[in-house]
């Protein structure tokens, strides 16, 4: 295993106001803070070289004892690979959710209290995602994100979540990508 390259991005708005940065940092502990104000979690992992489009066997073979250990506690932990689903809708989940990122980039966004969150993921990242926390995702006009979903039980009820946002307010993955500085290293597609 190699380890993963550090490309993480975290921008941070309010959710009234997606013009106005509050954070941008690709400071790993900076994100693991912000994050876990929030509730959310963020960590990076080994990563395996496979090659682009191997077979969801082969990519849980090469993460299982990682995955073991996301999914010692009691009750059924879902696990499947999924490859640049769309998901510009925002949603909430009853139980926790990790993704880890095997290949590719995609932009996570967080609405938690008065305030988005968006990560954009490189592979490497491992991204925990508190249950009831709205989200949505987006990898761009041709995503090709490779994650491992981990799906843990439900948790009890929320309080009641913020109001929704229009998520297309929010800079897409596109623009976040473009407005990455110069002497920030390029993405992997």
């Amino acid at each position: 295993m190699t380890e993963g390259v550090a490309m993480t991005l975290l921008t941070v708005w309010p959710d009234d106001q997606p013009g106005h940065v509050l954070l941008r940092t690709e400071d790993t502990a900076t994100i693991v803070a912000e994050l876990g104000r929030s509730g959310a979690g963020f960590s990076r992992w080994p990563t395996a070289d496979l090659e682009p489009g191997a077979a969801e066997a082969e990519v849980l073979a090469r993460y299982r004892e990682r995955i073991d250990a996301r999914i010692t506690g009691a009750g059924y932990h879902a696990v499947e690979v999924l490859s640049g689903e769309p998901g510009l809708a925002e949603r909430t989940s009853n139980g926790d959710e990790d993704r880890f990122f095997v290949h590719g980039s995609a932009v996570w966004y967080l609405h938690t209290g008065k305030k988005v969150l968006a990560v954009l993921c490189e592979p490497g990242d491992l991204l925990t995602i508190p249950a009831h926390t709205r989200h949505w995702h987006d990898g761009g006009l041709r995503p090709e994100h490779v994650t491992i979903r981990v799906r843990h039980p439900a948790a009890a009820a929320a309080a009641s979540p913020p109001e929704p946002v229009v998520t297309t307010d929010f800079p897409d993955f596109d623009t976040l990508v473009a407005e990455r500085s110069s002497a920030w290293p390029a993405l992997s597609r």
